[in-house]
């Protein structure tokens, strides 16, 4: 007998409660904001490249965290551990997650690693005696090169972990959009459609939470938003919530169009999403907050340059998606296949599969995601002085503690090994202008890697 504050009464009972509809969720946040980590890499979007550590390590946080609604949702939780115990692979398609799961957290791993490699080693120099120096020290893996060829060889291997990470996440997603895809005894689900609109507005929501948390964060810390950040991002979410309206207008018209649609699709569509108690999610959240209202107040470059009014739209979108994730989930239940009625579906608020449970794995996301803030130096390119602070965001000097205060200068001379200091206007010093085009050469250069030490190093320079 399932939990007595379990969904349904009578003959059927909905099986898959707010756990199912919010694990799509945050795996579809996973793979989206995956896809803007790689943008600066893979797809040449230099503009994206501050924020991409901020990418990684956001969907890095909620990738520990999905497998918490699976196993909130089971029946028998202490025994995860047998899914991989037992042949399981390739029949259950819980065991071919968690092999995704665990190779999609060891790539992670080896990207996050090649990330911050330099930034670590920089830290671990400058603040060796701190709890956060001795962290760095140790994540460095002893390798504290920061020379150029160092910083090529962690571009080459990011680069490649990015393209296969794009594929394990389209995986570690899409095979949830299978799952339903492939119930043929499901009319609701039962349609080739299901995992590309998975993917689909996993990246919309990506880029939506993407685009939220830098906001929230530059406001946190006082810096200076980048709009043309904000914009990108913009502009993105647009493109792939036209995608995604497209999938919807054709699911609508194959499922809700008598002419199109099977003959059971088409009844239970419209008796649930047309004029049943799907209509408000479906028409009010899923495509109206969604989809609609962003799109027409996202369309102008005015307005994807207002910050804003960029943080209410992303919002919308996050909720949009999560009103999609509720559709498919509680829709497909919610046909009967013994009566002629639906299918009861409350949602409960606290106890088993409530949702007091959502908000808790919710808040563990949050917690890992404050935790690799602390310890990732991350903000290495995104961090801008606010207006009106009165000048840059380095710092004139660094003392070590124990040490002799180390200039600037002296650092960057030393981990780089170019000069900084320009020559003076009218100076015919040999050697100099040379040592002047090489250092900035050498600048652009790196500054085309992956977020390292680079920008920190010529920011510094500047000041």
């Amino acid at each position: 007998m399932p939990p007595t504050n379990y969904y349904g009464t009578g003959l059927e009972q909905g099986y898959w409660g707010l756990m199912i509809v919010t694990y799509p969720y945050i795996s579809g946040l996973v793979a989206g904001s995956f896809v803007v980590a790689t943008l600066s890499q893979l797809f040449g979007r230099k503009r994206l490249a501050p924020i991409a550590p901020l990418a990684a390590i956001l969907s890095f946080a909620l990738l520990l965290a999905a497998p918490l609604t699976i196993w909130g949702d089971a029946r028998q939780p202490s025994r995860v551990y047998e899914l991989l115990t037992r042949m399981h692979v390739p029949y259950s398609p819980m065991a071919l997650f968690l092999l995704i799961w665990i190779a999609y957290v060891i790539l992670m791993l080896v990207e996050l690693y090649a990330v911050f490699r330099a930034g670590n080693a920089e830290r671990a120099a400058w603040q060796s005696r701190s709890l956060k120096g001795k962290i760095s020290s140790v994540l460095t893996l002893g390798v504290r090169d920061t020379s150029a060829t160092s910083l090529r060889r962690d571009e080459r291997i990011v680069r490649w972990t990015a393209g296969i990470g794009i594929l394990l996440a389209f995986l570690f997603h899409g095979y949830i959009g299978f799952i339903f895809g492939s119930m043929k005894a499901r009319a609701l689900w039962s349609t080739p459609l299901m995992p590309v609109l998975f993917i689909v507005s996993a990246i919309v929501s990506g880029i939506a939470l993407v685009q939220l948390v830098y906001l929230a964060v530059s406001k946190w810390y006082g810096w200076t938003i980048d709009r043309e950040i904000v914009a990108e991002l913009n502009a993105w979410l647009v493109g792939t919530i036209l995608l995604d309206l497209y999938l919807d207008v054709v699911d609508l018209v194959t499922s809700g169009v008598r002419g199109y649609a099977p003959e059971e699709t088409f009844e239970w569509f419209n008796r649930l999403y047309f004029h049943g108690p799907l209509i408000w999610t479906y028409f009010g959240l899923q495509l109206g907050i969604g989809i609609i209202i962003p799109l027409i107040a996202l369309m102008t470059r005015r307005s994807r340059l207002s910050i804003v009014n960029s943080a209410i739209m992303a919002f919308f979108v996050l909720v949009g998606v999560y009103a999609m994730r509720w559709n498919v989930v509680a829709g497909g239940q919610m046909a009967s296949k013994v009566t002629n009625d639906v299918v009861s579906y409350p949602i409960v608020g606290t106890g088993y599969d409530s949702v007091q449970t959502v908000v808790g794995v919710f808040a563990i996301a949050l917690l890992l995601f404050l935790f690799f803030m602390w310890g990732a130096p991350w903000r290495t390119g995104v961090e801008q002085p606010s207006e009106g602070s009165g000048g840059s965001s380095g710092i004139a000097s660094t003392a070590v503690p124990g040490a002799s205060t180390v200039t600037e200068q002296e650092v960057q001379s030393t981990t780089q090994g170019i000069p900084l200091t320009p020559p003076l206007p009218g100076s015919n010093s040999p050697g100099t202008s040379n040592s002047f085009n090489r250092a900035s050469n050498g600048e652009k250069e790196l500054q085309s890697l992956y977020p390292s030490v680079t920008n920190t190093q010529t920011q510094r320079g500047r000041s």
